[in-house]
This record gives C-alpha cells, structure tokens and sequence, in this order.
C-alpha cells in the first residue's frame, strides 16, 4: 500500500500543481500516520492517543418509575447499588495484555463471591463440553453473525452457517489461522477460564456505540468496590457505576402481575433499536406492557472522543427524565390475604383426600370418588424436588442420605438388569406381558426415544404393521425397535456409529447401549426408582419424613424425630399434622389440587380488585440478574409457579357457561319465561345419550329453577332447540353458530383486556348439546371468565377489563388515566336479566341448590353459578364458581377456579372465605392466618 502512496506523491509532484499538491502530500501524511499507529485486527482495534478530537454524544441512564397499588402502597422501586463496568482502554494495545487484564479481573470478582452476568452464546456443560446456548436456531445464527463479525445473517458463508460449537469457540479464541487474529487467547488458560476471557472480549467487541460502558457485575460487594479501586493502575477500563436495582416489596404475591426487569438480550435488542446492550428493561408482566412509561427518558451527554472513538472528557450534558410513577387497580392487601386464604383451602382439600393405605378410590375409571394414597404424598416431595436427591452424593451427605442412595443404586441396578432382559435382541416379551413397574420403564424408554429424536415420529408410518403390532402389544419393544432401524426410523447418527458399516443386530446392540446411558443420565427415570422404592415399602415413609430434617425443609425439632425414630409416631401422621399447619404446602407438594386463581372485578368500573395467582414465586431473584439456582428450581417445579393462571391457564368452564344458554335460549325463543322442561336425566335424542349430573330426576323446572340445580337435561334440551332449522331438523353447526354468537356477545371470543401476557379464549367447535353445558371444546382462562362475569354482575356492562389505574410523571401530573373501555349489551332485556340474576340468587340461596348451605345465614347477599369440569378420569375434576355481591347492588364480582379441585363445592367454600375477609364477615387475621381450612364436614360434595 505505501508502494502506491509513493507512486501517488510523484506523480503529483511531476504536475507542478504545488497548492495542490501540498494539500494533498499533508493529507497523505496523515493516511500515513494512521497505518503506523494503527494496529487492526478483527476483533480489536489499538491506537495510540492521537490529537485529533471529536465530540460524540452518549446516553445516562433513567431511573424507572415505581409501581404502586390503588391506595398508593408501594410495589415495585429501585434501589442504589454498585455493579462493576468495563470499557475499552487504550492502555492496553496488545491482546495478551488485554487477556491478561481480564483474566485478573475475573479472579478478583470470584473472589468476592461475583459472576459475569454478560451474556454469551457459549456455555459448559456439567461434563465440561462446549455448546450453544442460544435458545433456537435463529438465535444460534445471530451469535455467529456477531462472532464473524458481520453486518447480517445472511453475509455468513455457508461454513460459518454450519459451524460447530467448537469452531466458533476456536474462532474466537485463535481467529482463522490466517489473517484475522480475533482474541488471541492463550492455551495456557483452563477451557473455563477461557470461557470466561472470551465472554468479556466478545463484549467488548460487540459493543456499539464503544464508549458505552459494559456492566458486568452487579450489586457487588463493598468488599468488591474497594478491591476494584485499590487494583485500579492494573484494570485499565474497568471501574464502579452506581446504579438502581429493582426491589419488589411482597412480591410472592404480586409477581404474577407485576413481573421483573432484567438486563436486555440479543434478541430484545433488535426488536428495540433505541436501546443498547447496557439497558435493562421490563421482561415480563406489568413491567413489560408499560416499558414506555416506566423507563423515562435517558440523557444525553457530549463527549470528547479521539478518532480510534475512545473517552476523552465530557463537554455538555442533558439529564435524564425519570420514568412515570404507575398505579395499578389492585388492593395489595387483598391480593396479599386471599393468597394465604387459597392455601388454606388447598391444604383442606389435600387432607381430606388423603388416606393412609394405597387406595386411589376411582382414580382411572372415574372422577367420582379419588383419593390421595399416602405413598403419593411420600413420594411428591421427592419428585417435586422438596427433598433434593442430588445432595444424596456429596461429600457432606447425611447417614440417612448415604443409605437412601445406596438403595437407590441397587434398585436401579435391578431395573437395568431387568430391562436389559427385556429388550435383549431375541425377547418376545410384548409389554402388557411384563410386570407393571417393567411396563412403566419400558413405554417411558420408548417415549424418551421419540421425544430426543432417536426413534424419529415424522418417519413412522402408521399404517405399517409392525408398528400397529406394537401398539396393539403383538410384538416387543425389542422387535420393533429392530424394525425401526431396518426401516431408517432410527437417527442412527445419535449412536455415533461414523461411517462404518453395521448390522442390524450390532446397530441394535448400539442402541441399546445408548438407551442404557441416557436413562443414567435422565432425572425422570431416577425419580420413577424412587417411586418404586417407596410404593415397595424399601424407601420408609420415617425415611421420608427424616430426610425432609436432615435438609432444612423443615425445622429442627429433637422431639418429633425422636418418635418418627423410635416408631411412637407415624409417618403418616407427621406429614399430614405438618399439611395442616401449613409447613408442607399444596405447592410443595404439587398433588391435585396445588393451584388456583381468583379474579374479582368491580362491575361499576370493569377495574380488576385482585388477580391471585397461586403457587407464585419471588421475582426479587429473577430480577436485575436472575438466580441460577433459584430459575432451575422454579423452572423445574411440577406447579409451574412462574405461569400467571389468572391469564394463561385455560380450562373447560362447565355449567359456569349456562348463564350463555340461557341468554341464547331466551334471546332466540327456544325457550320463554316461565316455561318449563322435564328433566327425564338421560338426554335420548343424541346418540350417544349425555346425562343429567343427578341420577335422579329434577322435576319440570323453569330456567331459573334449572340454574339454581344446575340441571344438565335442561340445558341438553335448550341446545338441541338451539339447532332446529326453519324445518324443524336438529343441526349440529347451526346448534354451535347460536351458542357461539352469544358467547361472543359476553365478550368469550376475545382477550379479556387486562394489560399481560393472555392465552386465547376457546367457544365450542364440536357437540351442540353437550357444548350447551360448558363442555365441548370450551376453552377460558379464569380472568376471561371474570369479564364474562361482570358483564352480568353489572347487567350488560361488558367491560375490557384493566388492571391500570394511572400514570404520574414526577411532577405529580398525570400522563396516563386508564378507564376500562365498555360495551353495553342493549340486545339483553331487563326481563331476561331478573331471570338470569333469580337463578344465580337461588344458587347461593334456594332451598333446591346444593351449594346454598355455604353462604346460610350469611349478612350479604350473594348470588353465583358453580361449575365442575372434567378432562380427565385419571385426575379430579375443574372446581369453579362465578359470583358477585351485595346481590342488589354488586361492589365485588368474584371468580374462583381451583384446577383438578375436585367439586365446584370446594371452590364455592373459597369464595366464601374470600367475602368473608372482603366484608369483614370474619376476623380478617384468623382468616389469612392458620392452619388448613377443612372442607365443612356437613356439605354435600357436589358436582354440576
């Protein structure tokens, strides 16, 4: 290149254009200057200072709003911290004094209990092997975009495309062996303190604009602060900022709403242009919806930066504007209370079911009577991760630790040897054959197999005989496997078999030894050998109930383990006495029921009053920076304590969905005000006949009467009417169209309004009659039940239903008041709403209503709809109950739905307990505080 520089000076020079030329040579001069001072390699740039100057402008950070509830109690706030940053210095221009910089930061961070929070693409496994940990492949793509270096994904080469874990990692550690020399990093560093290296390099070069600096660490120690400035002459770059920190004040029971800030990801990051990789943003929640208003407006200060872009000294400066202060619809003590409440209900429920044997009732064949065996709570706090297996093997392991591990060994042991049998290549033994505990490994050996693609289902062909042999148990697994590879249904490249050449048999033998390894290394599997051992007697329930001592998950107490020891008492006993009082949760032990929500609106305003969500989790710890160990225990939780149920959790919404016939059947003329129907219990006019829920007739009833028993006959009848054409011919779609044009009317198409994160509602595609009574593909979420209900409570006020109230900037005006958008149902009449509001009084109030005896003798006046669903006879069914009160003038409009909650009884008691606290019925503190709340023994179970 100087060569033509040269051969550019005399050619100038020869023109004798010297103005010119001068101009030109200077110009010259410093293209010169800056290919000697330059330095470049990709990945890095080094410069030495040089005089020439710009100004660059760059932004300071806004502080985000807080968030309040609607009396102005405070939620969510930030507080001061400390976080460790880094920038590029020009102190260092040589990537192993770089490297080595780093690597001393590092060490001086860990020392002090710090991590890099940086996010990389690149992550170690447990067995220290080297993968991507970007979350699918369009991201995976984009971490290489980045690692090459390039402007786009489609600029990568089809090699870069492709490339492995291992290349990328060797890429940007060594560069590509030719001219691009990347991080330089040495072999003399482990492969995780390399990792490590690189995770700071590759920050520093990918962040833009450079002089924005880095946070690497944050809520660091005073410890930390002082470390970092006495080793400040050897950490170029790296120095402390002051920041805010998210802090959530009772945030178990609000996290569902509210959500959590964390810093920003690639994948945000190009969904939002004005922020940078430094920002941190609402993830998910309240915080997410409302990003706009929380976050303000950063500043901006002018700087001066030298031309290789590097920090000189501030010139000029805008401060920022602090983000809006925003308050919510919700009362944070009643969110706070009917929480505790749930709980207390839940806790009642489990214990009433619970037995001490290992009867199941009808669990399988029928909802009707299922019971909790014991055995099943034992082994839930196993499998449910209360009691932690892991710390079976470490070196600190209790005695009683050691011995239950090692019964775990030798029961694994046994299960390997038998399966072996099983699946050796000559075995015929189909499944049904095997015993019942064989029968259980071997269909999860085949359902492991298709779910990590070895046995590829988009391959199967389910016509093929071998395959309806299978699942008609006419051949073994072992047969059909070895069909499965014959027939290249079979990913045989996950055997690691290469190019050489194998038989059927020996590829068998191959898989085989596959499988044997991945249920080794499979914590489903491990979890099914602990059931085994303790429905076999070997793992003792005293053996559960000391373990759950010797890791903390419950309080020390020399006297209760002195009588689990010496056999004066029970296990059974002691678990069901800690149920009771509440130091083992329905969350703990994820057995049905362990969740539910309740929703209550104000039907005057269409604001929502409380949306509980229970089991919840603490979004302090995933916050700012989320807990390792805290997000791996939430996310393996069998409750999934992290879903907001209120909004995501959808479920059938039984005789709930009556109040929809009902409008229908008026509104259409299938039926007239005081007309009656005969409930003949069994429905003959489909086929198969659906039944009325009673085994016993209800008389000739009336649509209000018909609420008020929940009679499903009547309701079969309404929806066959429903589907009569002009020729008096039942149409099934035209029976559907009709329900569906009215559950559209109560707003059951649509979201509900609230400002989070909403599964779709679901109206019945499928069975006009049995559609008629809430079942069919009906499909809501608790919350869209709420509207559905307020619509009623407030007598056609269908509301978009909000959980904001305001926004106030720090100036105390107000940037934002949200009113609950409404529609009001002028096509329902004042006549067809007395007789929807009379069945739903006679439900909390008629002397025919099985559910009446709750709310007897109680001061306000309620008026209701209960509804059980079931999905599966192998689980309890779906417990709801929609209701609002005073029945005159309605204040609260009130939606339970307790999953798997057995009887819509169980979700009326809650209800109870929920306007009791409301209304101050009770005492509020003996309410929210205390043991188990027990079904009331003199109720009828009842289900509709």
């Amino acid at each position: 290149m100087l060569d033509i520089i040269w051969e550019k000076v005399k050619q100038i020079v020869s023109s004798r254009l010297l103005p010119v030329t001068l101009i030109f040579i200077f110009l010259l001069c410093v293209l010169v200057n800056r290919i000697f001072t330059l330095q470049i390699v990709e990945g890095e740039t080094h410069s030495q200072d040089l005089d020439l100057k710009y100004n660059k402008t760059r932004e300071i950070k806004s502080t985000r709003g807080n968030i309040y509830d609607r009396n102005g109690i405070l939620l969510a706030y930030n507080k001061l911290i400390y976080s460790v940053v880094l920038e590029e210095s020009t102190k260092i221009t040589s990537n192993q004094g770089r490297n080595e910089m780093l690597y001393q930061l590092i060490k001086l961070l860990e020392k002090y209990g710090n991590k890099i929070e940086i996010e990389f693409g690149i992550s170690l496994d447990k067995e220290g092997n080297l993968y991507f940990n970007t979350k699918d492949e369009k991201a995976e793509l984009r971490f290489k975009k980045e690692a090459y270096g390039l402007r786009s994904v489609d600029d990568l080469t089809k090699d870069q495309r492709n490339a492995t874990v291992e290349q990328v990692y060797e890429y940007l550690k060594h560069g590509d062996g030719k001219t691009t020399r990347m991080f330089d990093i040495s072999d003399e560093y482990s492969l995780e303190d390399t990792l490590k290296i690189m995770t700071l390099r590759y920050a520093i070069f990918t962040n833009y604009p450079k002089y924005n600096q880095i946070i690497i660490s944050s809520h660091v120690s005073d410890e930390t602060v002082a470390a970092i400035y006495e080793n400040s002459a050897t950490l170029p770059g790296v120095d402390i900022a002051q920041q805010t920190y998210r802090v959530y004040n009772d945030s178990i029971y609000n996290s569902n709403i509210l959500g959590y800030t964390g810093l920003i990801n690639s994948d945000e990051l190009e969904a939002m242009p004005n922020y940078n990789s430094s920002d941190v943003i609402g993830k998910t929640g309240i915080e997410k919806k409302f990003e706009g208003y929380l976050a303000g407006e950063k500043g901006i200060e002018t700087i001066s930066v030298n031309s290789a872009g590097r920090f000189l000294d501030v010139l000029e400066r805008t401060n920022p504007v602090a983000g809006g202060d925003l308050y919510l619809t919700i009362d944070s003590v009643y969110q706070k209370a009917y929480y505790k409440i749930i709980e207390r209900v839940l806790a009642g429920i489990l214990l009433s079911k619970i037995n001490n044997s290992t009867d199941a009732g009808t669990r399988g064949t029928s909802t009707k009577d299922i019971r909790i065996p014991i055995y099943d709570v034992y082994f839930a706090l196993i499998n449910n991760s209360v009691i932690d297996v892991d710390a079976f093997t470490e070196e600190d392991a209790t005695t009683l630790e050691k011995t239950v591990n090692q019964k775990f060994i030798s029961k694994q042991k046994d299960v390997l040897k038998d399966l072996r049998s099983l699946l050796a290549v000559n075995s015929t033994t189909v499944n049904s054959a095997a015993s019942e505990e064989m029968q259980d490994y071997l269909s999860y050996i085949y359902s492991k197999l298709k779910s990590v693609d070895v046995l590829l289902s988009s391959k199967i062909d389910a016509e093929d005989a071998a395959y309806k042999d299978y699942t008609t148990n006419k051949i073994s697994l072992s047969k059909f496997l070895q069909y499965a590879i014959a027939n290249n249904w079979i990913d045989l490249t996950k055997l690691n078999i290469g190019d050489e050449y194998f038989s059927t048999e020996e590829l068998y033998t191959k898989l085989l030894d596959y499988i044997e390894k991945l249920l080794l290394d499979d914590n489903t599997f491990h979890k099914k050998i602990y059931k085994d051992l303790v429905y076999s007697y070997k793992l003792s329930g005293t053996e559960i109930c000391l373990l759950l001592f010797d890791q903390g998950v419950i309080k020390y107490n020399e006297e209760d383990i002195s009588k689990l020891e010496n056999g004066s008492l029970s296990a059974y006993s002691f678990i069901t006495e800690k149920i009771r009082k509440l130091e083992i949760t329905p969350a703990q032990l994820a057995l049905d029921p362990c969740s539910a929500s309740v929703v209550i609106t104000d039907p005057k305003t269409g604001e929502v009053r409380a949306m509980v969500s229970y089991p919840s989790y603490d979004n302090n710890k995933f916050a700012n920076k989320i807990d390792p160990a805290y997000y791996a225990k939430i996310s393996s939780d069998l409750t999934y304590p992290s879903m907001n149920r209120p909004t995501m959790q959808r479920t059938a919404p039984g005789s709930t969905f009556k109040m929809v016939t009902s409008t229908a059947g008026l509104l259409e003329g299938a039926i007239h005000p005081g007309e009656t129907i005969h409930d003949n219990v069994i429905f003959d006019k489909v086929t198969p006949s659906p039944r009325c829920w009673s085994t016993s007739s209800h008389g000739s009833i009336d649509v209000t009467d018909a609420l008020q028993v929940s009679c499903n006959y009547f309701f079969y009848e309404v929806g066959w009417r429903l589907g009569l054409d002009s020729s008096g011919i039942n149409r099934n779609q035209l029976g559907l169209d009709t329900l569906k044009k009215y559950a559209s009317l109560y707003g059951l198409d649509r979201k509900s309004g609230v400002e989070l994160v909403e599964e779709e509602p679901q109206i019945s595609d499928k069975d006009s009659i049995r559609s008629a009574i809430g079942q069919g593909t009906n499909n809501y979420t608790p919350v869209q039940l709420a509207r559905y209900l307020t619509a009623i409570a407030s007598s056609g006020s269908l509301y978009d239903l909000t959980l904001i109230d305001k926004v106030v900037d720090k100036d105390g005006s107000v940037i934002l008041d949200k009113k609950a958008k409404s529609k009001e149902l002028t096509q329902i009449s004042d006549s067809t709403w007395n007789l929807i509001h009379d069945g739903m009084y006679k439900v909390a109030n008629g002397n025919r209503s099985s559910s009446s005896y709750v709310f007897k003798n109680f001061p306000v006046t309620i008026a209701g709809k209960t509804g059980t669903a079931q999905e599966s006879k192998s689980r309890a069914n779906h417990a709801l109950f929609l209701s609002y009160a005073p029945y005159n003038d309605p204040e609260i409009a009130v939606t339970v739905v307790i999953p798997n909650g057995y009887a819509s009884s169980n979700a009326v008691e809650l209800a109870r307990y929920i306007y009791s606290y409301y209304f101050n019925v009770e005492d509020k503190d003996k309410l929210v505080n205390g043991d188990a709340l027990m079904p009331e023994t003199e109720a009828p179970t009842f289900t509709d």
